[in-house]
This record gives structure tokens, sequence and C-alpha cells, in this order.
């Protein structure tokens, strides 16, 4: 038994689909941002743009973005009852999206290490949590077995409680490190 599988006993936790989630996520944040890269570097976009994000953003409000990240968790889960195909969209789409969002910052201020510690805040523990749900949306679940309806229990639990937490920490600190 390796240190993995020793960890992860009591939940539907498996690394072959956990490192599957992940690779889709970041093929679709790798694609979007060298596709962005081209059409800045093609266009000559402007480049060092001054970071006004206090002025850009609204407050953030944590029930909208648990509400938010949970639709998304929720998704990611129906993979394993409609053939895996949403799983795959939306971590390609979530991937696309977030590379979309840092490479346009990240080109247009020069300011990468601000936007990657921004995003990192929270963005850890959210993204961990979706890959734990992208890693359901992959397995068959026996309905059967009641040990893999309880694991399948004990993730959900453990994903919501990782998105309650993301949330609080997206609402309450990462606006405390905006310019």
């Amino acid at each position: 038994m390796t240190f993995f599988s020793k960890q992860t006993a009591n939940f539907l936790i498996k690394k072959e689909t956990v490192l599957l989630s992940l690779s889709l996520f970041c093929t679709g944040f790798v694609f979007v941002s060298l596709l962005l890269i081209a059409v800045f570097v093609y266009n000559h976009a402007e480049t060092n743009v001054p970071i006004a994000l206090k002025n850009q953003l609204g407050s953030l409000n944590f029930w909208a973005i648990l509400a938010q990240n949970t639709g998304v968790a929720i998704a990611l889960l129906s993979g394993s009852f409609f053939v895996k195909v949403p799983t795959v969209l939306l971590l390609l789409a979530n991937g696309a999206g977030l590379g979309f969002v840092l490479t346009a910052n990240m080109y247009t201020t020069g300011q990468w290490l601000y936007f990657i510690a921004l995003i990192s805040v929270h963005g850890i523990i959210e993204l961990t949590a979706l890959m734990i749900a992208g890693n359901i949306g992959f397995q068959k679940i026996d309905w059967s077995k009641k040990t893999e309806i309880k694991k399948l229990i004990n993730t959900i639990i453990l994903i919501i409680t990782m998105l309650i937490i993301a949330a609080a920490m997206e609402t309450y600190v990462t606006p405390l490190f905006w310019r």
C-alpha cells in the first residue's frame, strides 16, 4: 500500500483520475495562454499598463463565489453519469478561462508574480477541490456497494469544505492584496 492509497482510503480519490483532471485543466490553460500571447504579439498589444484592480472590481460576495464554485463542482461530478463529457469540457474550459485571465493581465501589466500570488491565495484550495470533483467525474460509481457510496459522500463533504474555505479566502483575504 502506497502513501497515496493510505491517505485516501476513506475517500473516492484515485491518483490516475486526479492527474487526468489536472492534465485536461493544464491543456486548456496552456493552449489559450499561447494563443493569447500570439494574438497580443501580432497586434502589438500595449504592455506595462498600470494595475487598478480596486477600481475594476466591485466587492466580492462570499455566497456568489461559493455558489459558482459549487455549480462547477457539481457539473464536474456529473461526468460519472454522462459518459465523462461534461467533466472533460469543463476542465478544458476552466483551464482556458484561467489561462485567458492570467495571460491577459500578466502580458498587459508585466506583473506576472503579483497575479500568480494573488490567485494562489485562494486558488490552490479551490483548484484542488475542483480536481477532486473532476476525479469523481471520471469514475464509474458502483451504487450497490455501501463502502463506495460512503467514500463518495466523504469526498463530496471534503470538496464542499474546501470550496467554503476557498470562497472565504477569495472574499476576505485576496482583496487585501489588491493594488
